[in-house]
């Protein structure tokens, strides 16, 4: 009973010796920041002067389509976390990539086409959250950039830094749990999830050599609440990849809408 007691003490010590508190030897932890817009807005970064721009056309009936896109970058206020953002001039928001928003009404202009609102209408701590696009397409004028988050040295933005990631919130958008919950006219409603199907999100290490996985439905239970998904088993890294799976599909890939919204990523320092 003493042995037990005593190591009950030390491992109290441990703890509490490691914990944020500390604020003299512990380690450092940031959490994203992100902006407090003062009208309803999709920030899709500065599309006027983007790192990166291609062009992709086809033909229809003699007449040549051409759509223009872009690559910008997001950051939160703590400018440690960096976000691409891939748009276009005909479709708006991308397949892959990264927004900022705090749209929480059904007649909210960005969302005319498609509604990437959070389910909970709202982020964790505020109004503003981050939608998430992760088809998995190769993107830049070269097809050859995965799309991530990127986390920035805390005393030089310039640069890339190692941490330890504690985990994030996750849920979904409107636009994904309408196809689960209802199916979609475009499919004619083979979409709509049945008791064995899935929907999965993989979070993966900047590096992709390790990944955590999420449910965000299983079966007819759908996630409509923020989530926090613990990522400390992705170790060090200077940022995050994800990838979607889902169990209705079809000849040409996932019937249901691969996006999702995100928050509260929290990053340690030691």
């Amino acid at each position: 009973m003493k042995k037990l007691f005593l190591l009950l003490t030390i491992s109290t010590f441990i703890f509490c010796g490691c914990s944020d508190d500390d604020k003299d030897n512990g380690p450092k932890t940031y959490v994203l920041n992100l902006p407090s817009y003062e009208t309803h807005t999709l920030d899709l970064g500065d599309v006027e002067n983007p790192i990166d721009t291609w062009s992709s056309s086809y033909e229809d009936q003699g007449t040549t389509y051409t759509t223009n896109y872009f690559q910008t970058l997001l950051t939160d206020n703590s400018k440690i976390f960096e976000f691409d953002c891939i748009s276009s001039d005909s479709y708006g928001f991308g397949s892959d990539g990264f927004a900022f928003t705090n749209c929480t009404i059904n007649d909210c202009p960005d969302f005319s086409v498609y509604d990437y609102r959070a389910i909970p209408k709202k982020g964790v701590s505020s109004n503003t959250y981050v939608v998430v696009g992760a088809a998995g397409y190769k993107v830049g004028s070269n097809s050859d950039k995965e799309v991530s988050i990127r986390f920035k040295d805390n005393e030089n933005p310039n640069k890339t830094e190692d941490y330890q990631v504690k985990g994030l919130y996750v849920t979904n958008c409107v636009y994904a749990y309408k196809s689960m919950k209802e199916g979609s006219s475009i499919f004619s409603g083979l979409d709509k999830f049945e008791a064995n199907d899935s929907f999965k999100l993989k979070i993966h290490n900047f590096d992709k050599t390790k990944m955590v996985e999420c449910d965000l439905a299983e079966g007819t239970n759908i996630l409509t609440t923020w989530k926090w998904v613990d990522l400390t088993a992705l170790g060090e890294t200077n940022g995050l990849k994800f990838t979607m799976i889902s169990t209705k599909v079809n000849d040409w890939g996932p019937m249901t809408p691969t996006y999702f919204c995100l928050d509260g990523i929290t990053l340690i320092e030691d």
